[in-house]
């Protein structure tokens, strides 16, 4: 059984395979993305991320502090390539939002926790788009995982799912034609795209070194275990130049991973086991 619900302007889906389905855990976990998505949609004005982005300090929760660690963890593997800072940038892109002194408010390292409290120095801000669907997948995953032995979770091309399962994956450039397919086993499966928000010069998977789009790659996907891990390095290494971004894949031996650059190059690791269709 199938349900569905639009949030955070994406799709989340949830497929269970079972005879008996109690639609109360379902709505649990429609409940949670809702709560996560009311407290650090950067979109809702006056909620805990818009005030911490306004005040520049807060008192931070067990949530919060675990989703910046692993943020911190992952801008140190890939050199500060990725970095929730960038909201400035974002803004200018989409909205032509001109920042004063652009390049001071920006920089992973202005954010600083002590004492279970956040500072945010050099009037930097955070966004969390880029990370907020790995958080929500694992949760849902943990809720399912109580009750059922076989169910999909699909929110916007972030994929995890129980027992065994095959995934079509779609073509970068049209997304109603799918072109490999790839068998997951208790895993989660995450991509990283140019082509779902852009404008006509830019799109939001932005290198926070030279402030532009990374356009060296048309696809990144990457395996792992946790939601929280796929979809992190998803998005950390698209911003990655490219052979920077390869370099550093080649030495993390728990992530599988395919990349397709703007020249239809392919790369992946050795156990990225998919049937390609091109």
């Amino acid at each position: 059984m199938k349900y569905s619900r639009n949030l955070f302007w994406s799709r989340l889906d949830i497929t269970i395979i079972s005879n008996e389905i109690n639609e109360n855990i379902i709505e649990k976990c429609f409940f949670e993305t809702q709560s996560f998505e009311n407290k650090y949609s950067r979109f809702i004005k006056w909620n805990y991320l818009y005030n911490l982005n306004k005040e520049k300090s807060s008192q931070i929760d067990w949530e919060l502090f675990s989703i910046i660690e692993l943020c911190n963890k992952v801008s140190k593997i890939t050199k500060w390539y990725f970095d929730i800072t960038i909201l400035p940038i974002l803004e200018n892109i989409w909205y032509w939002i001109e920042t004063e002194k652009m390049e001071n408010s920006i920089w992973y390292e202005n954010i600083v926790i002590e004492n279970w409290k956040i500072l945010l120095h050099n009037n930097v801000s955070i966004d969390l788009w880029s990370v907020w669907k790995w958080y929500i997948v694992d949760k849902i995953f943990n809720i399912l995982d109580k009750y059922y032995s076989e169910f999909i979770i699909n929110f916007g091309w972030d994929i995890k799912v129980k027992w065994k399962h095959k995934i079509l994956l779609e073509d970068p450039y049209d997304e109603k034609k799918y072109i490999w397919e790839i068998l997951l086993e208790n895993n989660s499966i995450s991509s990283s795209s140019p082509f779902k928000r852009k404008t006509n010069k830019w799109h939001h998977l932005i290198n926070p070194k030279n402030s532009n789009s990374q356009d060296d790659k048309i696809a990144i996907f990457v395996l792992h275990k946790l939601s929280s891990f796929s979809d992190i390095f998803s998005t950390a290494l698209f911003v990655t130049p490219l052979e920077e971004s390869i370099k550093i894949l080649w030495n993390i031996n728990w992530l599988e991973w395919l990349i397709i650059s703007k020249k239809w190059e392919i790369f992946k690791s050795k156990n990225f086991n998919c049937e390609l269709f091109i």
